[in-house]
C-alpha cells in the first residue's frame, strides 16, 4: 500500500503521535499505518463471502496509527479479535515458568480488566 505523505501526517496526527492501540509514543518516523478493518490481502474473494468477513478499505476512516508491535501483533485481526488476543497473552504468560516465577515474586501482577485501546479512551474523552 501507497500512501501520500499527507494522509501518512493525518493518519499520526489522529492520536497525537501515539499508537492507537497501546498508547506508546512513537516518532513520526516509526510509525506504521494500521488498517482497523484490514485488507485480508491473501484472502480471495469467495473465502470472504463465505466466511462473512470483510474487506477493509485504503479509506482515512480505515487507518489508525500503530508502533511496530501492535501493528504485527494485529496482523489480520479485527478489533474485536486483537482484543481477545491480548487478554489471551497475559494468560499464556503467567503459565510459563517465568510468568509464575515473576507472579510470585511480586514482580508482575495479574489485573483482570477490559482491554480499551488508546484510540478509544481518546474518543470517549473527547465526547465527554
Amino acid at each position: 500500500m501507497s500512501i501520500s505523505k499527507k494522509v501518512r501526517q493525518l493518519v499520526y496526527d489522529k492520536c497525537g503521535g501515539h499508537c492507537a492501540y497501546c498508547g506508546k509514543e512513537i516518532a513520526y518516523k516509526d510509525m506504521q499505518v494500521d488498517h482497523i478493518i484490514p485488507m485480508l490481502r491473501n484472502f480471495p474473494d469467495w473465502q470472504i463471502e463465505m466466511g462473512g468477513w470483510t474487506r477493509g478499505t485504503d479509506d482515512i476512516d480505515n487507518l489508525l496509527p500503530s508502533c511496530r508491535s501492535c501493528n504485527f501483533r494485529k496482523g489480520t485481526c479485527d478489533l474485536e479479535d486483537f482484543r481477545k488476543q491480548v487478554k489471551a497473552q497475559c494468560e499464556t504468560l503467567c503459565k510459563t515458568f517465568q510468568g509464575k516465577m515473576s507472579l510470585s515474586y511480586g514482580l508482575i501482577v495479574k489485573v483482570d480488566k477490559p482491554i480499551v485501546f488508546y484510540f478509544e479512551k481518546l474518543n470517549n474523552q473527547k465526547e465527554e
